[in-house]
């Protein structure tokens, strides 16, 4: 049987592991964006700040620095605010694991978000992604010429589990077990 010191410690544990906050990854400051890029992608301000990718016919990549759960971003079909745009169309997204396999795959079509204030917003809620990947859209199977943005990417954080936690959780035990020793 159960006890109810154990019991409440089940449901401590339970509600801090599983604690977390959503993080809103907005872009503005090119000094501390919270990720790292690779490929083409790049950082602009004009419009306000995010993410576009500079060149349609190479992959460009967004890394954290850590497995990451992405519940979702932005995406509009234009690099920034006043665009000269090209042949707009769809883009594949994928998500990688620290192993490189790849855990969640996408493609949007961005034809009707050329307009700086309409932005599509897509969902990923996947845990453990180390890089997204936003494959040439100028590349089979599209071949598009539009170079799209990235903005407001929520992510979700752990939050850690102070040492206080840990302390009365432990003290909770012990006093379990003398309890039901009686």
């Amino acid at each position: 049987m159960l006890k109810f010191s154990n019991l409440v410690l089940l449901i401590l544990i339970a509600a801090y592991s599983s604690s977390s906050h959503s993080a809103l990854l907005d872009f503005n400051d090119a000094n501390n964006l919270g990720v790292s890029l690779d490929g083409d992608m790049k950082w602009s301000d004009i419009g306000g700040g995010h993410l576009y990718n500079d060149d349609y016919n190479t992959d460009d990549f967004i890394n954290f620095s850590t497995a990451t759960y992405v519940n979702s971003f932005e995406m509009n079909a234009m690099a920034w605010q006043g665009f000269d745009r090209g042949a707009i169309g769809s883009i594949d997204i994928e998500a990688y694991n620290i192993a490189g396999d790849t855990i969640w795959s996408t493609t949007v079509n961005l034809t009707d978000y050329t307009s700086w204030d309409n932005w599509l917003k897509v969902s990923v809620e996947t845990a453990e992604i180390n890089q997204l990947a936003f494959l040439a859209p100028g590349t089979l199977p599209h071949i598009n010429g539009f170079w799209p943005s990235v903005d407001n990417m929520v992510i979700n954080q752990p939050v850690p589990v102070p040492a206080a936690f840990w302390l009365f959780a432990s003290g909770l035990l012990l006093l379990g077990s003398k309890v039901s020793r009686r």
